[in-house]
């Protein structure tokens, strides 16, 4: 009887290991497993962009940084612009000492932020700006030279823009978890102030030259951003010219196209499996004269293979103090303008 027991006993601490080693054997095949042997449902190998529209450090905004208030335009969205991997805005504004001048007294179209507006971004944790817009030369080269100066200092990437003309159209490449992501930027126009030569040193408007750039840098990264500074003000829906030219940038390997200028949203298509949203609308941008220029978004860029993009929206109330939008009823109404005939 004692024998028979010490048999069955030794069976059972057999199939024990047998189980025992199965489990550990099947946590090796699964990589990504917790202590608990639970899959995480944020997998460290996603990649966020979090890509907001366009930011004025002029105006008031600039006169509240050059008061101190370095953390002024992104206190109420700094939190969620530090949960990405990458935070993009377009900056709408030179970066430069101008004896407190944010705006200019002439023109309300004219501005620029202090350099401490590089601060300013940085704090936010914002990574990365696209020059390539009309505000970029209001003040001239002298400006153009502290702006970017400016951020360098404080290591806030930019493309679109470059002291050397030869660098103009070169991508920003961010390495974020092993792979690469491109940025290229190109505007459709610069403002009339001082614009003599400007176009030596932005990228200018030019679709066959967007292509090739795209070309040269799409087998050597994981995925490829553009952003397009073009189109109509305050207009509902982009033209059918905007339209081609967005498309033909994906059929040259564009994996996301990031549009601005209109200061308002318009509708986000999805095209070969790609995301472009034709206006981002406004961030940190103070426009109340409508519905649309004081309500938009965020682009949820989530990136896990490469050349492949899901994407989400972060509704948000623009403004001098862009914040989440929270209210359900303009939600559903940009939800409504976003997705209408867009896939």
């Amino acid at each position: 009887m004692f024998k028979t027991k010490g048999a069955n006993w030794s069976i059972f601490l057999l199939v024990a290991v047998v189980f025992v080693g199965a489990g550990l054997w099947y946590a090796a095949i699964r990589p990504g497993l917790d202590e608990n042997g639970v899959l995480p449902t944020n997998r460290s190998s996603e990649i966020t962009v979090l890509a907001g529209g366009d930011v004025n450090l002029g105006r008031q905004t600039g006169q509240k940084i050059l008061a101190g208030e370095i953390d002024y335009p992104f206190v109420n969205i700094a939190d969620t612009l530090k949960l990405a991997d990458i935070a993009f805005v377009n900056l709408e504004s030179q970066l430069a000492d101008l004896g407190g001048e944010t705006q200019s007294p002439t023109s309300e179209y004219r501005f620029a932020g202090p350099p401490e507006g590089a601060q300013s971004l940085a704090n936010a944790g914002i990574d990365i700006v696209s020059l390539a817009n009309n505000h970029l030369w209001d003040y001239g080269k002298k400006a153009f030279d502290s702006t970017l100066a400016a951020l360098s200092a404080m290591n806030v990437k930019y493309v679109g823009a470059n002291m050397d003309p030869e660098k103009v159209w070169d991508p920003q490449i961010i390495e974020v978890k092993g792979k690469k992501i491109a940025f290229l930027a190109m505007t459709n126009l610069l403002n009339g102030y001082e614009n003599a030569g400007a176009g030596k040193y932005v990228a200018f408007q030019d679709g066959v030259k967007m292509i090739q750039e795209i070309g040269k840098v799409k087998d050597s990264v994981d995925w490829v951003i553009v952003s397009l500074h073009s189109g109509a003000e305050y207009v509902e829906s982009p033209s059918s010219a905007l339209q081609k030219m967005a498309h033909d940038f994906v059929d040259a390997g564009a994996d996301v196209i990031l549009g601005g200028h209109p200061h308002v949203p318009q509708k986000i298509e999805v095209y070969n499996d790609k995301p472009i949203f034709y206006s981002l609308g406004n961030f940190a941008f103070w426009q109340p004269f409508s519905f649309w220029t004081q309500n938009s978004f965020l682009a949820k860029l989530k990136l896990t293979e490469p050349h492949q993009v899901q994407y989400e929206i972060v509704p948000v109330k623009a403004g001098w103090q862009p914040s989440l939008l929270l209210d359900e009823a303009s939600i559903q109404q940009l939800e409504s303008r976003l997705y209408s005939a867009s896939e």
